[in-house]
């Protein structure tokens, strides 16, 4: 029976119940699916500190759930996908890098629709990243804050709406929600817009489910080859002593 692990990268208990639906209505039997919440850390992401912190906090997380046959990192950024590729045996799915993939049969080009300001931004260096500058119309901030999403349901859909008219006169013919906290806003939306609105959670979970079914893995030969030993000097003096030896143990020869 094939194990999926989806990790919520932040530590707010409703967004990770969000996600958890998600994946759920994904990985129906005989899949078995564990949605875990990082242990510790920022309640939301939504700047590159909390991103390099979250990306730290979940790695113990890989050995706690080591049967897993593969890995979805549930956050829109992506934090530390590539650090998981490197270290984790079987397929590791970032669900942005997935719902870009999906975007792509779907229409020209794509728009993201962003958190606060500042997320755009972010958004614009991870399409760089991902080397689709030339499918992407561009982010438009929804200006609210994560955890917002959460709480102000109604105001949530009335942005989303509008923002992603904003996108269509950019060009954008396939909307991308950029936050797993939007998870549960697709079919509301969708009702709302004739564009295709592509769920990140779902895309990666349905990404990493194919993944798996094809026998497919993560190339472990070049970028995302497993790091050489490395000797860790004094993790207890940052970590608690479970974390220190987790985290050590992932470089050892």
């Amino acid at each position: 029976m094939p194990k999926a692990l989806v990790i919520n990268p932040n530590t707010s208990s409703e967004m990770t119940a969000d996600i958890e639906a998600t994946a759920r209505r994904v990985f129906q039997p005989p899949w078995e699916v564990v949605v875990a919440m990082a242990p510790a850390g920022p309640e939301s992401l939504e700047s590159w500190a909390d991103y390099h912190l979250a990306s730290v906090c979940v790695m113990p997380l890989l050995e706690q759930h080591a049967d897993a046959d593969g890995v979805v990192l549930a956050c829109f950024g992506d934090p530390g996908l590539f650090a998981l590729k490197e270290l984790f045996p079987g397929p590791v799915v970032g669900i942005a890098e997935a719902a870009m993939s999906q975007a792509l049969p779907l229409g020209a080009s794509f728009g993201i629709l962003a958190g606060m300001g500042r997320a755009v931004e972010l958004m614009d260096s991870l399409v760089r990243t991902y080397g689709l500058e030339a499918r992407y119309a561009g982010s438009v901030s929804l200006e609210m804050r994560v955890l917002e999403f959460e709480t102000e349901r109604e105001k949530t859909l009335q942005t989303l709406t509008r923002a992603s008219r904003k996108l269509r006169q950019r060009g954008a013919e396939v909307l991308l929600l950029g936050c797993a906290g939007l998870t549960s806003y697709v079919q509301e939306l969708q009702q709302q817009v004739e564009m295709p609105v592509v769920d990140p959670v779902e895309a990666g979970c349905r990404m990493l489910q194919a993944l798996i079914d094809s026998g497919l893995n993560t190339s472990h030969v070049g970028l995302f080859a497993r790091p050489a030993p490395q000797e860790m000097k004094d993790m207890e003096h940052l970590f608690n002593p479970e974390a220190a030896r987790s985290l050590g143990r992932s470089r050892q020869a």
